[in-house]
C-alpha cells in the first residue's frame, strides 16, 4: 500500500494525495488502530494536508467538520504516542520508518521533546543505522541545541558532511528553503577546518569544490585565500581530468569573411562544424561613420529584436536538465547556451574587428567619432564625450584608459538624463561611480518584468510541459506545453479526466479559461499569455517595441500586480553582464576593472590583449544601449527628449 505524503503546500502531488486521504477515510482507516510507527507518521502527513487548506472536491461542508475534528484526535494520538517512546524502542524500530517519513519523525521528535532523553551514546548509535540523514535532523532547532557538541563531532569525524553545510550556505536555489540549524560550535574557524578535511578527502565533488572556490565570506563562512587557492587547485585538476576523459564532447565553430558572397551573412555546415559567413562585399558598401557601428546591430546582431543585449544568460536557458546543476549563490550563471552564444560574440568582434583593419579602418576611432559627432548631432545632445587609447598603445597601456571612458560615459549619460545637460564640472567634483544597475533610462516605462505567485502559476501551467493540464502522452510529439495546444487544437472539458477537471474549472472561474455549451474550451486574453510566453523566454519585455495592445495589456496586469515596470537603461540580466565582465559582484566573473585598477591583473601580453577586446566590446554595448534609448525618445517626442512614459 502506498503512503500519503506531504511535500509542500506548492506541489502538485497534492492532487493525487487529496485523492488517498478520501480512500483513507471513505475506508474508515481513520477509526483503526495505529500499529506501526509508519501509521502515526502517515496521519501527521494528512494534518499537514488539511490543516494547509486542501479539500476534496467531493467533501461537503458536513465532512470537513468531521475530518477536521478527526485530525484533533490524530494530534491527541501522536503526542501520546512520543511521549510514551523510549530511546530503546526508538533505536530498535528506526530502521523500520520508511525513508520517506524520517524527516517527519524527527520533527516529531523535536515538537514533542523526547530529545531530551538522549545521551551522546544513543544519538552515536542511530547515527550508524541505515536510514539516518544527518540533513533531516538540521531542520529541528531544539535538537540540534540540546545535541551540540555531539552533532559537531559527528560532522567534523566525517568530511563528506560538509557537503551539507555548503550545499545549504553557499548553493542557489530558485525556491525559498526551509530553514537549517547547524550546531554553534561549527562557528567560522571550525567550518573552515571541515572545508579543509573534505579537500583533504579522496572522493571529492568537483561541485562542492567549486563551492568552496566560488564563496565570499559570511557570518557562517570565512575561507581564507589559501584555502581557497587549495580549491581551485583541486578545481582545475578534476576539470581536467573530466575534459580528457571520453565522456567529455566538443562543439566546433567558425566564422570568416567572403569577397564574392551575395547574402550579407549565411551559415554553413561542414564536417560537423557550423560556419558563418559574411559578405566582405556587402559590408564594404557603406562605410560611413554611422554605418560601420549600427552594423554591430544590424547585421552582428549585437542587440535582439527588442533592443536587448543577445548574449546574456537567460532564466529559460536552464530549463531541463542544467537546472538540476549545482552551482554557487555568488555565481553568475552561466549555461551551455550562454557559453555558445559568448563563442558568438567573439567571433562576430574578431571578424568585423578583422574588416576593419583590412578597410584600413580602427574601430576606436568609429566610436569616438559615432559619439562625439554623429549621436551630439543626430540627438541635439549636450554634450557627451569619448576618447579612446590609440591603436600604437600597449594593450596594458589601453586598459587603463578604456576602463575610466567606460566608467565617464556612464556617469555622463546619467547626468544628461537627470539635468538635459552633461556638466563637466559636477562631474569633476563628484567622488562616486554610478552602478551599471543605477543609470536611468529616458523612459518610465522601458523594461516590464514579471512579479508575483500568479505569474509564476500561469507560466508553469500554460508553458511547462510538466504543466497537471498537458497530456505530454497525447500531445509530447507535437506540442511543447499547453498554450501550443489550445492555440492548434480543438480542446474539449471531456478531453480531461476526472482527477484534472477541478484544476481546469479553477482556470475557467478565475477567467483564464472558458468553457462554452459544448464543453470546448479557449482562451479568455490571448494577450496576457502571449506577454507570459515572451517573459518565460526572455525574462524581460522591452515596453516600446511592442504594439499597443500589449503596451496596454501590459499596463493592466502591472495594476494586477503581476508585471513591475523599470525605468533603468540596462535589463536586470545586462547589469549582471557588464558586472560578470568588470566588477566583483560575482565569485566566477571576470572582474577586469578591478584587476586593472589595483594592478593585480596577468602581466601575460596575450590575456591583456584578450582582455582589452572584451572591454572594447562592452563599450560598443554600451554605446548601442545609449542609442537605442535615444531612439525610442526621439520617436515619441521628436522636439523634446525628456523623462517620458
Amino acid at each position: 500500500m502506498k503512503r500519503i505524503i506531504y511535500f509542500s503546500k506548492n506541489d502538485l502531488a497534492w492532487i493525487y494525495s487529496i485523492e488517498q486521504i478520501n480512500n483513507y477515510f471513505n475506508d474508515n482507516r481513520h477509526l483503526s488502530e495505529a500499529v506501526e510507527i509508519d501509521d502515526i507518521l502517515e496521519r501527521q502527513h494528512i494534518i499537514d494536508y488539511i490543516e494547509n487548506g486542501f479539500v476534496h472536491k467531493d467533501w461537503s461542508s458536513t465532512d470537513i467538520v468531521t475530518y477536521n475534528a478527526v485530525i484533533k484526535d490524530f494530534k491527541k494520538e501522536i503526542a501520546q504516542y512520543f511521549k510514551n517512546l523510549k530511546w530503546e524502542n526508538i533505536l530498535n524500530m528506526f530502521s523500520h520508518i520508511s525513508y520517506s517519513y524520517t524527516k517527519t519523525f524527527w520533527f516529531l521528535v523535536n515538537k514533542t521533546g523526547i530529545y531530551k532523553t538522549i545521551n551522546s551514546d544513543q544519538f552515536l548509535e542511530i547515527t550508524l543505522k541505515k536510514n539516518f540523514r544527518l540533513s533531516e535532523i538540521l531542520y529541528c532547532k531544539n535538537i540540534v541545541s540540546f545535541l551540540d557538541h555531539d552533532i559537531y563531532t559527528y560532522m567534523m569525524s566525517r568530511p563528506r558532511t560538509a557537503e551539507i553545510f555548503l550545499d545549504y550556505f553557499e548553493s542557489s536555489y530558485d525556491q525559498e528553503r526551509q530553514e537549517k540549524f547547524f550546531p554553534k560550535s561549527l562557528n567560522t574557524t571550525e567550518s573552515e577546518k571541515l572545508i579543509l578535511n573534505y579537500l583533504d578527502y579522496d572522493d571529492v565533488n568537483l561541485n562542492y569544490v567549486r563551492l568552496v572556490q566560488n564563496s565570499k565570506d559570511s557570518p557562517h563562512l570565512r575561507i581564507t585565500d589559501r584555502t581557497r587557492l587549495k580549491a581551485k587547485r583541486i578545481s582545475d585538476r578534476l576539470n581536467d581530468e573530466i575534459l580528457n576523459s571520453d565522456n567529455a564532447f566538443s562543439i566546433k565553430k567558425g566564422i570568416c569573411l567572403s569577397e564574392d558572397q551575395e547574402e550579407i551573412k549565411k551559415t554553413i555546415y561542414r564536417d560537423g562544424e557550423e560556419i558563418i559567413s559574411y559578405s566582405s562585399k556587402k559590408l564594404g558598401e557603406k562605410k560611413d561613420v554611422a554605418t560601420l557601428f549600427k552594423n554591430f546591430r544590424t547585421i552582428f546582431n549585437f542587440l535582439d529584436f527588442q533592443g536587448c543585449i543577445e548574449f546574456v544568460s537567460k532564466s529559460s536557458h536552464l530549463e531541463g536538465f542544467e537546472r538540476a546543476f549545482m552551482r554557487s549563490k555568488n555565481d553568475y550563471i552561466i549555461t551551455s547556451a550562454f557559453t555558445s552564444s559568448s563563442m558568438d560574440a567573439i567571433m562576430r568582434f574578431e571578424i568585423y574587428n578583422y574588416f576593419l583593419k583590412d578597410s584600413n579602418l580602427k574601430l576606436e576611432d568609429i566610436l569616438d567619432s559615432y559619439v562625439n559627432n554623429t549621436l551630439n548631432i543626430t540627438y541635439n545632445l549636450n554634450k557627451l564625450r569619448l576618447n579612446l587609447p590609440s591603436q600604437e598603445s600597449s594593450f596594458l597601456a589601453k586598459i587603463r584608459l578604456i576602463v575610466p571612458e567606460f566608467e565617464s560615459v556612464v556617469e555622463q549619460y546619467k547626468l544628461y538624463v537627470e539635468d538635459d545637460i552633461v556638466d563637466y564640472e559636477l562631474m569633476q567634483v563628484s567622488t562616486k561611480t554610478t552602478k551599471i544597475s543605477c543609470i536611468p533610462s529616458l523612459l518610465q516605462k522601458k523594461y516590464a518584468y514579471p512579479t508575483g505567485d500568479d505569474y509564476h502559476k500561469l507560466k508553469f501551467i500554460f508553458f511547462d510541459s510538466g504543466s497537471y493540464l498537458f497530456d505530454y502522452k497525447k500531445y509530447g510529439e507535437r506540442y511543447s506545453n499547453l498554450y501550443e495546444v489550445l492555440r492548434n487544437e480543438s480542446l474539449n472539458i471531456t478531453d480531461v479526466d476526472e482527477n484534472r477537471k477541478s484544476f481546469l474549472q479553477s482556470l475557467i472561474t478565475e477567467g483564464y479559461l472558458r468553457s462554452d455549451e459544448q464543453g470546448n474550451i479557449t482562451i479568455v486574453n490571448t494577450d496576457t499569455l502571449i506577454i507570459i510566453g515572451y517573459l518565460k523566454i526572455y525574462d524581460v519585455i522591452s515596453y516600446h517595441y511592442f504594439p499597443l495592445a500589449i503596451q496596454q495589456e501590459l499596463d493592466r496586469l502591472n495594476q494586477l500586480g503581476m508585471i513591475k515596470f523599470s525605468d533603468k537603461l540596462f535589463t536586470v540580466a545586462e547589469q549582471e553582464y557588464f558586472d560578470y565582465y568588470l566588477n566583483n559582484r560575482f565569485s566566477n566573473g571576470l572582474w577586469l576593472r578591478n584587476k586593472y585598477v589595483h594592478a593585480t591583473n596577468s602581466h601575460d601580453n596575450t590575456e591583456q590583449e584578450r582582455d582589452y577586446k572584451i572591454l572594447l566590446k562592452l563599450m560598443v554595448l554600451l554605446i548601442l544601449k545609449i542609442d537605442d534609448d535615444l531612439v525610442i525618445a526621439r520617436s515619441m517626442f521628436k522636439n523634446k527628449i525628456g523623462k517620458i512614459e
